[in-house]
């Protein structure tokens, strides 16, 4: 179960990382009017590398523009028309962090009303597309995950009640001679951490193995692990889920024998 919910949160690695890099790809293009004074417009530059909306913020005057325009026509279309009919830009890319329509929207608005601005151009629909498949995707994984593990501590709990039943007599006969709970709790649950531990490495181990074993058409998949260390991550919970259901599991199981009544014992 413990593999299950690794790949479940390989899965949610994955499509954060993918997520990521499209919104680094939204770009608002501020298209500036003809007229609008160099000084003016560096002004507007900088206030907007000021805003924190913006990431990497990009200036393309008319020349480059129609430079840019020419290599990719591979012709000279300045000098068949007489003039040059690009206008000066602004290109944002904006930041990841900062991709909430409604934000996005006022910050255009503001851009639209400064009065060197002729028109503001982004992709809306694509930013509404990929926050509602985030907020259903979010939504399936969070009732998967939570899925996993009920499942995973009903095992647990059921697997360590069979192994403490057997000793149920000793443990009602050191509470007659005066143990505590914590005293007679602390062997089991020390088994239980080391179990959970277990569990972790195998479950690390099954999934390193089928990344290593289909690493060609997972090839996406483990570049996007190795980079900004998410494997490191995915090991850290795969052990802290590992660890924290087995210790909670055992200390579940065993408090339960302990409150037995004598004639439940039978």
């Amino acid at each position: 179960m413990l593999t299950l919910v690794g790949a479940l949160f390989v899965f949610l690695l994955v499509t954060q990382a993918v997520t990521h890099h499209f919104k680094e790809q939204l770009t608002v293009q501020v298209m500036l009017k003809e007229n609008a004074p160099e000084s003016e417009v560096t002004l507007l530059k900088k206030q907007i590398e000021g805003e924190d909306y913006s990431g990497e913020v990009k200036l393309t005057t008319k020349e480059e523009a129609a430079a840019i325009m020419q290599e990719e026509l591979g012709e000279e279309f300045v000098e068949f028309l007489g003039y040059n009919p690009l206008p000066a830009s602004i290109d944002i890319h904006v930041s990841p962090d900062f991709t909430d329509v409604n934000q996005l929207n006022s910050a255009v608005s503001a851009l639209e009303g400064n009065e060197w601005v002729e028109e503001v151009i982004y992709q809306k629909s694509l930013l509404q597309l990929v926050n509602e498949n985030m907020a259903k995707l979010g939504l399936g994984m969070l009732v998967l995950g939570i899925l996993f593990l009920v499942i995973a501590v009903v095992l647990i709990v059921n697997t360590i009640e069979l192994a403490i039943f057997s000793q149920r007599f000793i443990i009602k006969s050191m509470q007659l001679v005066g143990a505590t709970h914590w005293f007679i709790q602390r062997p089991f649950l020390r088994r239980g951490l080391w179990y959970g531990a277990i569990s972790s490495v195998f479950a690390v181990a099954i999934i390193l193995g089928l990344l290593l074993a289909f690493k060609e058409e997972l090839k996406d998949v483990v570049d996007i692990l190795m980079s900004g260390q998410r494997f490191f991550l995915l090991i850290a919970v795969v052990f802290a889920v590992g660890l924290t259901i087995s210790w909670l599991s055992t200390a579940y199981a065993v408090r339960r024998f302990v409150r037995l009544k004598q004639d439940q014992l039978y």
